[in-house]
């Protein structure tokens, strides 16, 4: 028998309960909160959601008791663009754009995507999954629970599918979701440049 769950004492359980449509404008802001709300989940599926009380209801010798101590329960966010294995760090391209620097100069004084791109083809497996499990971390602590994970700074098959690994491998190991998507043309990688103008004026000529 899968084993009886029950969330009690938040101080508010959001539901995000209504129609069974995407929702724009007004409706993003309905949210069907319960006060002092309550989850009874059987297995992997929710059976209440309701009042504190009517959960209370359900529960017996059997059933695990979570405590939320008057917090907010909420679904998980779902991130649905992210990158979050690569190696590098960008962090000073902020102060550069502030300072009225252009993504072009800045990717002329060798930063930009292709240092990104450099540094992850220069990073073992390992490596992008140790920097990568600190960025799961985060997602985590900020309430998201699943992301569309995308490669895209290999930029070569072999770099790209290393990216994918770790992707794999991150799902595996941590409690976050991922969902990989394949981003071959993230960008026009340097050694294909010449080749697609060379390309393109065989076309035209």
């Amino acid at each position: 028998m899968p084993e009886n769950l029950a969330v009690i004492n938040c101080s508010q359980l959001v539901t995000l309960a209504g129609a069974h449509r995407p929702r724009t404008g007004g409706d993003l802001r309905q949210l069907a909160i319960i006060e002092d709300g309550g989850l009874f989940i059987r297995g992997d599926r929710i059976e209440i959601a309701d009042r504190r009380r009517e959960v209370e209801r359900q529960i017996t010798d059997d059933c695990k008791v979570i405590d939320a101590g008057r917090r907010v329960v909420m679904p998980g966010f779902v991130d649905a663009h992210t990158h979050p294995v690569f190696a590098g760090v960008r962090a000073n391209e902020f102060e550069q754009r502030a300072s009225g620097a252009t993504y072009r100069e800045i990717a002329a004084r060798g930063g930009g995507i292709r240092s990104t791109v450099r540094a992850t083809r220069n990073a073992s497996l390992n490596d992008l999954i140790k920097a990568s499990k600190r960025y799961t971390e985060w997602f985590l602590r900020c309430g998201t629970t699943t992301v569309e994970a995308k490669s895209g700074y290999g930029l070569t098959i072999e770099d790209e599918l290393k990216i994918l690994r770790a992707i794999k491998q991150l799902d595996q190991d941590t409690p976050l979701n991922y969902v990989p998507t394949f981003l071959g043309a993230h960008d026009i990688p340097s050694e294909y440049r010449s080749r697609r103008t060379t390309y393109i004026n065989l076309i035209l000529n």
